[in-house]
């Protein structure tokens, strides 16, 4: 029986007419003095059972919200850094003035624990000399100062980001840890992180100042007309200072509560410490600590969260306190009370009935205030999607405005100008494609379906036609037999098939043709269609959370996309009634696959149709697309 109902039922009993004696009157009281102290005893035990679940939803909204946060911040300096390195291999005969205007931007990006950005060329011990010799002609004041190595690794050129001396003519063969990320950039062509360590330039401060850091690195291959196309010029390798990367982004985060720790782990047995963040003094009570690994730049961070005395609610303790003596005093009075009242149950029946309307009321309150949460919920989305609706409004100016300076510039005009423009053009085509998927995002899983009876033979084939008609050469392999008719939204389905289609394509290893092949069978009233592809693939542990939104798995950081595109298919699938998951695909890559219902077939069909299914006949298409 409920609380509320034993109330309930001890009014009723109340009520009752009869006489109670002194006798009976110390009988009842004892009773209520029992009932009181067990009643107090359940609830400060539950207090106490809901204080923990808030704390724990506490810990683990901040480890969504550090490693969300961490992550984005360290894939913001892959990204930056691989632009960079991507901008360096177009240019003809780099020089200094061309990295000094190329790195300009990092001086003001807010780029926490950034310490340098330099470009580091290989050479041998004949080499040394030719090289130091080339890069001042270019403007570059280098001293190299070569140690003995096999291959030396030599700092060319180097813009401080930190006010402090540069690393400009140093041998980071000195160094093995950025020379083994250099090796594996070379190996890969991906931007790669090394192991922890202290960066050369910074060896020469107090112990004090010293902290353990990484070096990111970026191959840099000639690009475009150049005559070194395709070769590798070197490395572009930014340093980054682990407490300084730990204060500026986790900092306002941790507010004094939590303790962070941020440790390399790439390799069992060699755990190497990034950073440490502390805020008070850690609590004992080990089911709070939050643990998790982010990837970053093909190495394994660690992020761990501990809560400091801080972060327990002091409130929660001396409210179960209160709680406790206030049900002692009052079952201590209201045992009083009976002996001295025994002949007022009128009285005490008026205050039970208060307490239950005070009680009532408060569950009445408390539903409106869950009905506001969400429609406050609600409403936030709406906002999302209104902002960045109206933030397509000033990009489409900026895009105009830079077509209107390139029209106006005169033919010959310096490239350079040129050059940033189309960065300016280029970046803005990001933002919009962000802005597209962030109001496809916020529509794709509200407001009312159209549904209708789609042909996804025909739907295929156009998506194929859209996605190959503009392309000469490096043609994708695009397979798919007869597909059937479903009953869904067009333009919604259309968006799902085209971010399958268009992924297939693009996450493919380097200098390989993408191969996709689209299927499709029946399950009872569904129907399951699976897009299948030979790329890069999904691993095991990611193939759920790449379905959240801004969630990118391991191995896609090289490749263009805002995260939102398979976001945008569960919300349109569940939409409507389906069910889209990843799994392997036994040939290598992804398989995407997903259900729809099946578009009702009159009688006189019904023979056509099942005959169809002993008929099908593969087709295949070449093309390229992306989300």
């Amino acid at each position: 029986m409920s609380l509320r109902d034993r109330m309930a039922a001890d009014s009723a009993d109340l009520r009752t007419p009869r006489r109670v004696g002194r006798a009976g009157g110390v009988v009842l009281a004892g009773v209520l003095l029992v009932l009181g102290l067990f009643v107090t005893t359940l609830a400060a035990g539950a207090l106490a059972g809901t204080q923990r679940q808030q704390d724990e939803s506490r810990m683990d909204r901040s480890m969504e919200v550090a490693r969300a946060v961490v992550a984005g911040e360290a894939y913001r300096r892959v990204e930056l850094l691989g632009q960079l390195s991507a901008s360096v291999g177009t240019q003809r005969e780099l020089t200094a003035h061309d990295f000094n205007a190329l790195t300009h931007r990092f001086a003001y990006r807010g780029l926490p624990g950034v310490s340098e950005v330099g470009f580091v060329v290989p050479a041998t011990d004949d080499q040394v000399q030719g090289v130091q010799r080339l890069w001042r002609s270019r403007g570059s004041a280098v001293a190299v100062r070569p140690v003995p190595a096999d291959e030396h690794r030599l700092v060319v050129l180097s813009r401080s980001l930190d006010g402090l001396s540069s690393a400009l003519g140093a041998d980071l063969a000195a160094a093995p840890e950025p020379v083994t990320a250099m090796d594996a950039a070379r190996r890969t062509g991906q931007v790669t992180a090394s192991q922890v360590y202290v960066l050369l330039r910074d060896r020469p401060l107090a112990p004090s100042r010293r902290q353990p850091s990484f070096v990111l690195a970026a191959p840099v291959y000639g690009a475009g007309d150049v005559p070194d196309a395709g070769l590798l010029r070197g490395w572009l390798l930014m340093g980054v200072r682990g407490v300084d990367f730990m204060d500026g982004t986790l900092k306002q985060i941790a507010q004094g509560m939590i303790n962070v720790k941020l440790t390399d782990v790439s390799v069992p047995g060699q755990e190497r410490r990034l950073a440490e963040l502390r805020g008070g003094e850690p609590v004992g009570d080990t089911g709070l600590h939050r643990e998790t690994t982010i990837d970053v730049g093909g190495r394994q961070w660690k992020l761990e969260l501990q809560p400091t005395t801080g972060f327990l609610s002091a409130g929660g303790t001396r409210t179960y306190q209160a709680i406790m003596g206030s049900g002692v005093i009052a079952s201590l009075l209201l045992a009083g009370l009976v002996l001295v009242l025994v002949t007022s149950r009128d009285r005490a029946l008026a205050r039970v009935e208060q307490a239950t309307a005070a009680l009532q009321a408060d569950i009445v309150h408390r539903q409106h205030v869950e009905t506001h949460l969400r429609e406050r919920e609600a409403e936030l989305e709406r906002f999302a999607a209104v902002a960045a609706h109206d933030l397509k409004s000033p990009l489409t100016v900026i895009m105009g405005y830079c077509e209107l300076v390139e029209d106006t510039l005169a033919p010959g005009s310096d490239s350079q100008v040129t050059g940033w423009l189309g960065r300016v053009r280029t970046g803005t085509r990001r933002m919009q494609h962000l802005i597209d998927d962030l109001l496809a995002y916020a529509a794709a899983g509200d407001g009312s379906l159209e549904p209708a009876e789609i042909d996804l033979d025909t739907l295929v084939a156009d998506i194929v036609m859209e996605r190959t008609s503009h392309l000469d050469h490096d043609r994708p392999n695009i397979e798919f037999g007869r597909l059937p008719k479903v009953v869904a939204d067009p333009a919604r389905i259309r968006q799902v098939l085209d971010n399958l289609i268009g992924n297939a394509v693009k996450y493919v290893r380097h200098g390989t043709v993408a191969q996709v092949d689209i299927s499709a069978e029946r399950e009872g009233d569904m129907w399951r269609i699976a897009v299948a592809d030979h790329g890069i693939g999904i691993s095991a542990d990611q193939r759920e959370n790449v379905f959240a939104a801004f969630a990118r798995a391991r191995g896609s950081e090289g490749y263009p996309g805002t995260g939102l595109g398979l976001a945008i298919c569960r919300r349109i699938v569940n939409h409507h009634g389906g069910e889209i998951r990843v799994e392997e695909n036994p040939g290598g890559g992804s398989r995407f696959v997903f259900t729809l219902p099946v578009a009702p077939e009159p009688s006189s069909r019904g023979a056509e149709a099942e005959g169809g299914e002993d008929d099908r006949a593969e087709r295949s298409a070449s093309g390229s697309g992306r989300r």
